[in-house]
């Protein structure tokens, strides 16, 4: 390990933003953890669950609207098993809490 020192500064010197764009990796992966942990004790790991499945469901419809990927028959199922579910959780706990 210690031969990759010689390396990494070599990298560095070719690469002067490298230092820049790995500094902005660890505050946004730190401040990405601080809400996870924030979330997860306000809100329960259930919420956070259900957030961050929503979240990545949500990223790939964008992404295959965005980028024009198209979505197999069995892809889009899935999908709408998956928000069908998350709703159907949501609209369960909303008239639980009605009924309080």
């Amino acid at each position: 390990a210690g031969g990759d020192i010689p390396k990494i500064i070599e990298f560095f010197q070719v690469n002067p933003n490298v230092l820049q764009y790995n500094i902005i990796t660890a505050i946004t992966s730190a401040s990405g953890q601080l809400f996870i942990y924030t979330t997860i004790k306000e809100f329960g790991p259930i919420v956070f669950t259900v957030i961050m499945t929503t979240r990545q469901m949500m990223s790939i419809c964008i992404s295959s609207i965005l980028f024009g990927h198209t979505m197999t028959w069995k892809a889009a199922v899935g999908a709408t098993s998956v928000f069908g579910v998350l709703f159907y959780q949501i609209r369960k706990k909303y008239i639980a809490s009605q009924r309080k």
